[in-house]
């Protein structure tokens, strides 16, 4: 029988956060951070090694607890992925040394052979570009397919680098695995009913003209559920009623209150969570292929709107004593949709300046002010941040919308611009 957390456990406020090398990041409370647990959630393969802040090693207690200081980062290392990078340098130090001894007896042919070679390169790159990513892992894909394969003429060296890239692609879908399988036996919701997309949780502004526009294929109708912000497509709606967005709201602090396992949201944002494995993949997953999608294929058929296969379903919580502001920076999606929960905030406007792949937008400065229950909807490389807060708090759904078999848009999660 599934033992059920009790959310009013003090214990449950005593969290760890751990950092893993190339593997993300993860806030667990102290009393799930034993050794077995962490074995999982890090795909240890048993080799689990927990250096402090100082660099000291942790060693467990008979009882395969540790005893770890509460708010407090350790890093996380698995001895298999420590022998593998030893083993890739190896090979590299091998590699050089081989290459340095054939300098001399290739030095004449160089100039021969140097455009052949680089235009070898290039063709090998383009290849590989952003293949298994790990900076790519937070989306979830309804044609998840392995992506990197060996090329003929990969020298035994990139073989082995293009492996352990495929290696590490697959460990962290096993993390992930591992994170909801643990969130799925234990976290008790609060609001079981809202895992399930019901019409009633619609603003009536959304779903009325839907409605009228299934009857009619005017995209007139559709459309007015829109309000046209600029010229560089940036639009706001509602959603959902204000009802449901607070026990959205409400289910995200219960389940952040149990202290299981809760990632990152992106690579940008510290706080927050990723609503796809706290159990709302089915839920959004409807939402962008029943309703979304209408949308996007009319306004973004040159973002791959109609074509939408994946998407990324996480919330993002601003707060004064933690994080105020986030920098400016692209979205790894095609589309964006972003909705304000609440609560009661001043200031953290969000402000865009143009479209990354459209040079003559640069100039743009557009500035929006969330409002709880109206979100936006854009092209995802609109390049955009968040000003800081100026008091309160204010958490944010944020839907990235993708095609996964698209590779040639970004690759890295919330790419940072200066």
């Amino acid at each position: 029988m599934t033992t059920l957390i009790n959310n009013n456990n003090n214990q449950n406020n005593e969290i760890i956060h751990f950092t893993s090398l190339g593997y993300g990041e993860l806030r667990l409370a102290k009393k799930y951070s034993t050794k077995d647990i962490l074995d999982d959630l890090f795909q240890t393969e048993g080799g689990l090694i927990i250096v402090d802040g100082n660099g000291e090693e942790v060693f467990p207690d008979d009882d395969k607890n540790y005893n770890l200081v509460s708010n407090k980062t350790y890093t996380i290392v698995s001895e298999k992925d420590l022998d593998s990078d030893t083993d890739e340098s190896d090979d590299e130090d091998e590699t050089h040394n081989h290459n340095h001894e054939e300098d001399n007896e290739k030095h004449e042919h160089e100039h021969e052979h140097e455009h052949e070679h680089e235009h070898e390169h290039e063709h090998h790159q383009h290849e590989h570009k952003g293949c298994c990513n790990t900076g790519s892992h937070h989306e979830h894909d309804d044609n998840e397919d392995s992506c990197c394969s060996k090329p003929h003429n990969a020298t035994k060296s990139e073989q082995k680098r293009i492996q352990n890239s495929q290696n590490g692609f697959n460990k962290l879908l096993k993390m992930r695995e591992a994170r909801i399988n643990m969130i799925s036996k234990l976290y008790k919701r609060k609001y079981p009913e809202i895992f399930e997309l019901r019409e009633e949780y619609f603003d009536k502004d959304f779903i009325e003209p839907i409605k009228q526009y299934k009857k009619t294929q005017n995209q007139e109708d559709l459309l007015k559920v829109l309000t046209k912000l600029t010229e560089t497509r940036i639009y706001s709606f509602k959603i959902f009623t204000m009802e449901f967005c607070t026990k959205l709201l409400e289910e995200i602090e219960n389940f952040k209150n149990t202290g299981l396992p809760t990632a990152r949201p992106n690579s940008m944002n510290n706080y927050g969570a990723v609503l796809d494995e706290m159990g709302f993949t089915d839920f959004f997953k409807q939402l962008r292929e029943e309703y979304l999608s209408l949308f996007t294929s009319i306004l973004f058929k040159d973002y791959n709107g109609d074509n939408l296969n994946s998407h990324h379903a996480f919330a993002v919580q601003y707060k004064m004593d933690k994080e105020k502001e986030l920098g400016f920076h692209y979205d790894e999606s095609d589309v964006t949709v972003n909705l304000c929960l609440g609560s009661v905030f001043t200031g953290g406007s969000l402000y865009f300046k143009g479209i990354l792949d459209k040079p003559e937008t640069h100039d743009e400065y557009f500035e929006f002010k969330h409002i709880p229950g109206v979100a936006l909807i854009h092209i995802g490389v609109h390049r955009h941040g968040a000003l800081g807060l100026t008091s309160g708090e204010r958490t944010n759904l944020i839907l990235w919308l993708r095609n996964s078999n698209i590779t040639d848009h970004q690759q890295q999660s919330e790419s940072k611009l200066e």
